[in-house]
């Protein structure tokens, strides 16, 4: 990088902090030398950190309509620093993320780098694939879940999906999901096993709803056998060999994951046992003996009892589907 030919650019700033600097002095001679810093014809590294440290140290001090103007001057500038414009987004989000004052490639390129930044843009309302991808290529949490929290990735968009199947890993980004007004059914189904009850309620409402408008119909005749060998691995507490003959009785890939004893998914057992017709008898020997968190206390066995008694077999069947991500009993999504 080239030497700048005015080492000494933002000296002037020194006087800030005087008494007799009036606000709106500071905030004059704080958006002077942002016009110089951005006309400046080379900006090498040294007076990129001056101006860095002198911008952060008086920026708290400034009202937001500097920090708007600021952030119109500066935002369009690749040499402005990330820390600078970083801040001005958290306070003042709504010039920073202005498309006519769009960060150059190269300030978002350095965005990247960082895990503060990453986590700006993915709060920003102009995402593009491109970037998106980006975000989503490191599998931070906080990143995220700020893009599931961020209207502007829509649901029918790839990425979005790819947030519903961490979520299913997730429980508190599938809660950030489940706050938004724009999930669909489908949607909502996949996320059911982190719904809180009244929520759960409503989704069960809203599948019903959307099944009442097409036939769906279940062809599930369990023989003696079938129900021996679910039995069988029920009571040896083998829930690989269960979830074995659960994907063969559905017709589901073999590669389809059920992840039974993973904690908050025990009540997708009780679903697949309710759409399979298993007697409640032989359900509750299974919940008693596969493993004993399914069973103790108490109350958790009567959950995945009433799991199996209030949830109809065609909606239990469609959030099946949604949870493991599979459709191949129930036919069109969901709408």
């Amino acid at each position: 990088m080239s030497s700048s030919a005015h080492p000494d650019l933002w000296s002037d700033l020194s006087g800030f902090g005087s008494p007799d600097g009036s606000p709106d002095a500071r905030a004059a001679l704080l958006k002077v030398n942002a016009e110089m810093f951005v006309a400046a014809a080379a900006r090498d590294r040294e007076s990129i950190e001056t101006f860095e440290t002198l911008v952060l140290g008086f920026l708290p001090k400034t009202d937001t309509a500097t920090k708007r103007d600021l952030a119109r001057i500066l935002a369009p500038c690749p040499d402005t620093p990330a820390s600078i414009l970083d801040y001005l987004a958290r306070h003042s989000p709504d010039a920073v993320n202005n498309p006519h004052h769009r960060p150059a490639p190269p300030f978002r390129r350095r965005q990247l780098a960082t895990s503060e930044g990453r986590i700006a843009i993915a709060s920003q309302p102009d995402l593009d694939s491109a970037t998106v991808h980006k975000l989503l290529a490191l599998r931070e949490n906080t990143v995220e879940d700020a893009l599931a929290a961020n209207p502007a990735l829509l649901p029918d968009t790839e990425p979005f999906a790819d947030l519903l199947r961490q979520a299913g890993r997730r429980p508190a980004l599938a809660a950030i999901l489940l706050d938004r007004a724009d999930l669909p059914a489908a949607a909502q189904a996949s996320l059911y096993l982190a719904a809180p009850r009244e929520r759960r309620e409503a989704i069960r409402e809203r599948i019903a709803a959307c099944l009442a408008h097409r036939r769906v119909s279940l062809s599930f005749t369990l023989t003696e056998q079938d129900l021996t060998d679910l039995m069988a691995a029920g009571l040896k507490g083998d829930e690989h060999r269960l979830e074995t003959i659960l994907t063969a009785l559905f017709g589901f890939p073999p590669s389809t994951e059920w992840r039974l004893l993973e904690t908050g998914r025990h009540r997708l057992l009780a679903l697949a046992l309710n759409v399979l017709g298993v007697p409640r008898r032989e359900a509750i020997r299974i919940f008693l003996n596969l493993h004993p968190a399914l069973s103790y206390p108490l109350s958790a066995i009567r959950t995945l009892v009433h799991e199996m008694q209030d949830v109809p077999g065609p909606v239990a069947l469609a959030l099946i589907e949604c949870i493991l991500d599979v459709k191949i009993l129930s036919g069109e999504a969901l709408a």
